[in-house]
């Protein structure tokens, strides 16, 4: 294989080998502009749905809305005529 390696401890031997996964030689991997700006392009895709995940959080339920009909007849309240603003009682008094 080669001449004896001299160990730390003074010992004769083999020259250690090491694993085949280092000695393999991987290849040159190019990194271009255009591959950087696709991935640009994809990490700001990103953050723009993480964002509007936050505020669609942040906004909390959405009530459901009332299916309303072609023929829904809308009454005004009797006791209020179209100008008159109703008035607002406090919970703490119900």
């Amino acid at each position: 294989m080669g001449t004896p390696h001299v160990r730390s401890n003074g010992a004769f031997g083999p020259r250690p080998q090491l694993p085949a996964f280092c000695r393999t030689r991987r290849p040159t991997v190019m990194v271009t502009v255009s591959s950087l700006a696709g991935l640009r392009a994809l990490a700001l895709l990103g953050l723009a749905f993480q964002l509007s995940t936050l505020l669609l959080v942040l906004a909390g339920p959405v009530p459901p809305r009332p299916l309303a009909s072609t023929n829904t007849v809308f009454h005004s309240d009797a006791s209020a005529d179209a100008g008159e603003v109703p008035a607002v009682t406090p919970l703490s008094d119900q």
